[in-house]
């Protein structure tokens, strides 16, 4: 009898081992939930909602149920401060003596009764239950295990598998059995991926594992995390902290401002980022489908700021700039020469959108003979206007482009800057 219940004991551990294996998860956390399943189901066979519990010979590693209770003449006084569900909790560690006979005819108050139940015997309902249990206790662990892994890695690159599309949603698999999705607006336009391509993104959030639902990692490559990942990936001085990334705005896609600053002083910022002959920036433009990205180097003088976020160069010639009182953010007009403004607006404007998401202004872009033509009753009038982008002609159309604020997220007052310098 002992060979076959040490031979039963064995099996039960390897099938434990494998299953741990199979969930990724410690072989503590899978007998954990063994044991409550055996619980469970010991008192479905017993009819009885007292103290079970599951004991390990440390020596064979036997495994046996075990009913141990302490048999009573009454329920102790517990402190009126206790729920009923303490109380009840409580109470199932005693067992009257009246009831404690028909276990054991010697049972007396006092005594602490042990009973060693056979889980062979605890009937083909009890032992589904009993791994029903399990399976559930043990999804529970893996919803748990994923949430604790990912909860302090959001903003950090992945790499993935795309595995198949839900709904324009793609999901994608991050490896150790877990599956994150990629939503339809965390993709850039131009995203195509075929079944088992590999994708890189960043980790944008995770949700907490509630009831019968697993914590969801959620995938982003619209997000301006995605871009300092990159930076950091394919540049050794980001990524070591010799470069500091000072801010970043984009529309995914499209085009990019990326301020940098060099700790030190015999780096220039903005070629190392971009490398010998492009290449740096060149892999990070491949891996955004060819987005526009401008270095801008940035600088404690913001006049000097200004001119590098906005990609005025000295060939660029800026007649005059000031500020617009009144609004929030602060807004600024530039007046430039005729020849110089499609360069400092942009294709479609988004130089000078970006350029103003940068440094935390709305930027009103004049043409010199439009500032000079206009009299001074329709120059206040434009500039206090409020949709500043009605000053941009070349603009003014864009409003589909310029309304989608989730992919353009705006610095911190700290700012940053452009490698137009």
């Amino acid at each position: 009898m002992a060979k076959k219940t040490a031979k039963k004991t064995s099996m039960i551990k390897g099938a434990l081992e494998i299953l741990a294996k199979e969930k990724n998860v410690a072989i503590e956390e899978v007998f954990s939930a063994f044991r409550e399943s055996l619980i469970a189901a010991a008192r479905k066979y017993m009819k009885l909602h007292k103290n079970i519990e599951v004991d390990v010979d440390p020596d064979t590693e036997d495994i046996k149920v075990v009913l141990r209770v302490e048999v009573v003449d009454d329920f102790p006084d517990y402190d009126s401060a206790l729920s009923p569900e303490d109380v009840e909790k409580m109470d199932e560690h005693y067992m009257l003596e009246e009831q404690a006979k028909e276990y054991h005819p010697e049972a007396q108050a006092g005594y602490m009764l042990e009973i060693e139940l056979p889980f062979d015997n605890f009937g083909r309902l009890a032992i589904q239950e009993a791994r029903q249990r399990l399976k559930q206790r043990m999804n529970e662990v893996e919803r748990n295990r994923i949430f604790e892994i990912f909860k302090n890695k959001i903003g950090t690159l992945i790499n993935g598998q795309v595995l198949r599309i839900e709904k324009n949603n793609a999901i994608i698999s991050i490896g150790s059995n877990v599956d994150a999705i990629l939503p339809n607006n965390h993709r850039m336009s131009k995203d195509r991926w075929k079944i088992g391509q590999s994708v890189k993104a960043v980790i944008d959030s995770i949700s907490e594992p509630s009831k019968g639902v697993g914590a969801q990692v959620v995938l982003s490559r619209v997000s301006k995390e995605f871009v300092r990942e990159l930076f950091k990936q394919e540049i050794p001085e980001v990524y070591d902290g010799t470069i500091e990334i000072k801010g970043i705005v984009r529309i995914p896609g499209y085009r990019a401002k990326v301020a940098v600053f060099s700790r030190d002083d015999r780096v220039d910022p903005s070629g190392a980022c971009i490398g010998l002959k492009g290449q740096r920036i060149q892999a990070i433009t491949r891996e955004l489908n060819n987005e526009r990205i401008d270095v801008v180097h940035w600088d404690p003088d913001p006049e000097v700021y200004f001119r590098r976020a906005l990609g005025a160069t000295n060939n660029v010639n800026i007649i005059k700039t000031f500020e617009v009182p009144g609004f929030n953010p602060p807004r600024t007009v530039v007046v430039v020469g005729d020849e110089d403004v499609g360069v400092v607006i942009g294709d479609k404007g988004q130089a000078v959108r970006l350029a103003g998401l940068l440094l935390g202004k709305e930027i009103c872009i004049f043409s010199e003979s439009d500032w000079t033509n206009s009299s001074e009753e329709e120059r206040e009038t434009l500039i206090h206007s409020q949709d500043p982008r009605t000053v941009v002609k070349k603009a003014a159309s864009l409003d589909t482009l310029f309304n989608s604020k989730e992919n353009t997220e705006e610095p911190s007052p700290s700012g940053a800057i452009n490698s137009d310098e």
